[in-house]
């Protein structure tokens, strides 16, 4: 007998990255998804990886980092709002953010082993409305947000309650559909550049000064086209 983590660890870089991929539910023994890397095994039983899967929040952000390349994520603290299973926060973690507090207003939807980095502060089951000095004790340097049904214009001046860093940064995405109460995702470039505008109006009547604007290149569920907004404190 030996443990998963030992015998997973044989496939993949090391011990380390075996543990990851069985907390993030990427390991099948004998046909399930086993996620306790201390779990004992038989050398006969079978033991499966899944392909490995790439959040599209995580490649979302990569590239808006990386066409911002000079924002400043190395060593900052960073608050992800709507944080979900993390692919933002992957992203900062990957940057070099310093921590990164991981926001979300549903539940068990977080990946395990961001769950088990010591880096991550979980808030899950919390609304951007209640955040303070209490759940957030850091100044915080960045600020990614990737809100689902709920309007940047609405959602970025509940943070205000937050302590921010000299020359806090924000990255946000913005979803037309959401920012102006549409039943559908839009096409028309018209309706793109009224949910930008509504989105920057609505950071900036916030305390945030726009800096600039990219579509996003990686799309939303269902092809939906979305773009992000980066703004300075």
């Amino acid at each position: 007998m030996t443990t998963l983590r030992s015998r997973v660890a044989e496939f993949v870089d090391g011990p380390d990255e075996a543990e990851r991929r069985i907390l993030d539910g990427d390991v099948l023994v004998g046909g399930g998804v086993v996620t306790n890397p201390r779990s004992m095994v038989a050398p006969g039983m079978a033991v499966a990886i899944k392909e490995e899967r790439v959040l599209r929040g995580r490649r979302k952000l990569e590239a808006a980092l990386s066409r911002w390349d000079d924002v400043p994520v190395a060593g900052a603290v960073a608050l992800d709002a709507g944080a979900a299973a993390g692919g933002f926060t992957q992203a900062l973690l990957e940057a070099g953010a310093r921590r990164v507090y991981a926001v979300e207003a549903g539940y068990g939807q977080l990946l395990g082993s961001l769950r088990q980095d010591p880096r991550v502060v979980n808030l899950e089951r919390v609304n951007l409305g209640v955040l303070g000095p209490e759940s957030v004790p850091d100044a915080l340097g960045l600020v990614t947000l990737d809100l689902g049904y709920l309007a940047l214009a609405s959602g970025v001046p509940q943070l205000n309650a937050l302590r921010f860093a000299p020359g806090a940064e924000l990255i946000a995405l913005v979803k037309p559909m959401f920012e102006l109460g549409l039943g559908e995702p839009p096409e028309d470039r018209a309706v793109l550049s009224r949910a930008r505008e509504a989105a920057a109006a609505g950071i900036e009547a916030a305390g945030w000064t726009v800096l600039d604007s990219i579509d996003s290149p990686v799309p939303g569920s269902k092809g939906a086209r979305e773009l992000f907004l980066r703004a300075r404190r």
